[in-house]
């Protein structure tokens, strides 16, 4: 049985032989024939979505592909999606200081809903600014274009001191509400009980715990409904 598996560009893009090594491991394992299409930037990775068996996406992207195509979550794992609320050096770090402000963001992203609701359970209110990615909403606060900005924590923790020099952080979430997801296709639902064996499996196995620690993983856990993503987006 052949299974196609489109990873994340947040995620391939700086970690490709890492998740060749997982997408191998998930092979040898299960005992199905899984290969990882290489799909290195997001218009690629969508365009693959019509076509693929299996997907390791952001939160938003899970919740897409199973509205689109009925899709399956099968598990999340403790590396999980926050936000990072950041300003220009020259603003004030604090929550309420954004009231009112201009705040950078990238649409349709687990991290921006999540900014928004942070700001939002604090009755913050403030004027949102659509970016194309998140290098370019730091960018765009360290310049001064806005004094806020929200970004995902991942894409924060990898950048160097000198990217981070324009900008300081105002506030970290750990609400710990979801991780990027492992979907299936309906049609091979009756393999999700192996794949999640395979994976909730990983540490105890050195070769698994050793491709975990370089995907920044240390355990996967069993997803069974995605509502809470629906509803976190829907309540931003």
């Amino acid at each position: 049985m052949h299974i196609k598996v489109a990873v994340c560009p947040h995620d391939s893009t700086k970690n490709k032989v890492s998740w060749l090594y997982f997408i191998t491991y998930m092979s040898q394992h299960t005992g199905l024939d899984i290969t990882m299409e290489q799909c290195f930037d997001f218009e690629c990775y969508y365009k693959s979505f019509p076509s693929v068996d299996m997907t390791y996406s952001n939160p938003y992207d899970a919740l897409k592909i199973h509205k689109e195509r009925q899709f399956i979550p099968v598990a999340g794992n403790d590396n999980y999606d926050e936000v990072v609320i950041i300003a220009n050096k020259d603003e004030e770090a604090d929550l309420s200081a954004i009231e009112g402000k201009k705040v950078l963001l990238v649409e349709n992203q687990f991290a921006s809903y999540l900014g928004m609701k942070v700001l939002k359970d604090r009755g913050i209110s403030f004027h949102p600014e659509v970016r194309s990615s998140w290098q370019t909403v730091l960018n765009g606060v360290a310049k001064g274009e806005a004094p806020y900005g929200f970004l995902y924590k991942d894409f924060w923790e990898q950048l160097s001191a000198l990217s981070k020099a324009g900008v300081k952080v105002v506030y970290k979430s750990d609400e710990k509400l979801s991780s990027h997801i492992v979907t299936l296709a309906p049609e091979y639902a009756q393999y999700k009980s192996i794949i999640l064996d395979v994976l909730e499996n990983m540490p105890q196995d050195e070769e698994g715990a050793k491709i975990m620690k370089d995907l920044r993983i240390s355990k996967w856990y069993p997803v069974d409904s995605l509502e809470y993503i629906e509803k976190l987006i829907q309540e931003a």
